[in-house]
């Protein structure tokens, strides 16, 4: 989706520097300037509008790659519009990324880059969303490292994220934690998978135990290993009473199954077979849960099987969506599921129902490679995507009517 005008902001070093972009017809006007100060002006002529626009993308991404940035007042944008965006100089892009609980700094984890060794180690930077300042927090050089459960505490003041390694099988991973106002990087004795904010419980991995740890850092539960399977999926519920754990058999044809854990009782509330539905042929294989607000529903998906909502209660499907998702989200009021399709757009989706709905969220721009992650900031206010390659897109989510398809 192309664009005909557009301003980009860098952060400088004492001032703010500006680039303007605009195609008229089959030109395409350039202007630039530091601070307050006066403009400069430059034009080139294409042979057609759309040579012109393309030209303009391709500008825009070059400058994003040098720290520009699209910047705007979250409060003064249309809702559905672009608020924020930005990309990483690296070829092999963005791995993970989170949103503030205030919206107002975005984490990105991307690759170090090098034209030789693509996948040089990776660099975590935090990107102010009112500035486009950049800061590294933690960098690796570690050939074959990258990151993932990228997220912020539910106050703030620190970054956890983990750092796996594709090659090594002991000590896969490793989980990290940084404060934010300090700067100060600790090494975790586990991984974190879940965090609530209610009663401040954590949901951890150190190899293959699982665990929920209490405030006070003790274990409220413990989780029983099991034979022949792993896990390939697990949530925390936003209060921290149920944990949700789906097991991958190491039999190819076998199916999933599914585990609902009480952690104020210690026992299992629910488990066996995940319910696909009746005749769902597909590749019985998923990778992301999530609970809703109401920790009545368990939202299940994987990028080859697609979407599913189960009932916590009785174990039963509620709905099932056939689109196969690279990520999904859940909005804090919990009636709103975010969906990122390989190749794009972000659909949304009435949790209640499973039901698609208008508008869609398209990345503007060169066109994308694929989608990979999306998130929502916790207030609600703000829409998170990462594409390939290398740009985060954050668009205003508040304030948006969402009807359904063709009403």
């Amino acid at each position: 989706m192309n664009r005909e005008r557009i301003l980009l902001t860098h952060p400088g070093t004492s001032k703010p520097k500006y680039l303007e972009l605009r195609a008229d017809g089959a030109e395409l006007h350039r202007s630039w300037w530091t601070g307050a100060g006066k403009p400069q002006e430059r034009t080139k002529s294409f042979d057609s509008g759309r040579a012109a626009r393309e030209a303009l993308e391709k500008l825009v991404t070059q400058k994003m790659r040098d720290g520009y940035a699209v910047l705007r007042d979250a409060a003064t944008t249309a809702p559905g519009d672009v608020v924020v965006q930005c990309a990483t100089p690296a070829t092999n892009g963005v791995v993970a990324f989170a949103l503030h609980p205030n919206g107002g700094t975005l984490a990105i984890a991307r690759g170090i880059p090098d034209r030789v060794r693509l996948q040089l180690g990776i660099e975590v930077q935090t990107v102010d969303l009112r500035t486009g300042a950049r800061q590294v927090v933690y960098a690796d050089a570690s050939r074959h490292t990258w990151v993932d459960g990228m997220a912020f505490d539910p106050d703030g003041s620190h970054l956890t994220f983990t750092v796996r390694d594709t090659v090594s099988t002991l000590n896969g991973s490793s989980g990290y934690t940084v404060a934010l106002a300090t700067g100060h990087v600790q090494r975790l004795p586990y991984t974190r998978l879940g965090r609530d904010a209610a009663r401040r419980r954590m949901l951890v991995a150190d190899g293959p135990t699982l665990q929920v740890l209490g405030p006070d850092g003790g274990s409220c539960l413990d989780f029983p290993a099991r034979e022949r399977s792993r896990i390939s999926a697990t949530a925390l519920s936003p209060s921290g009473r149920f944990v949700g754990v789906i097991h991958q058999q190491d039999d190819r044809d076998a199916e999933d199954d599914l585990e609902i854990w009480d952690a104020d009782t210690g026992r299992r509330v629910l488990g066996g077979p995940f319910p696909f539905p009746a005749g769902f042929d597909g590749p019985h294989r998923l990778d992301k849960l999530a609970f809703d607000k109401s920790e009545h529903l368990l939202v299940a998906s994987g990028d080859t099987s697609g979407c599913f909502g189960v009932s916590v209660d009785s174990g039963a499907l509620c709905w099932a969506i056939a689109d196969r998702f690279e990520d999904f989200v859940l909005s804090p009021d919990g009636t709103r599921l975010a969906g990122a399709h390989v190749r794009g757009p972000v659909v949304v989706y009435d949790v209640a129902t499973g039901q698609p709905l208008e508008p869609r969220f398209v990345v503007p721009g060169e066109q994308s490679l694929y989608y990979h992650a999306v998130d929502l900031s916790a207030d609600g206010r703000l829409l998170a995507v990462g594409d390939s390659p290398g740009r985060v897109t954050v668009f205003r989510f508040d304030g948006l009517e969402f009807t359904k398809p063709g009403g």
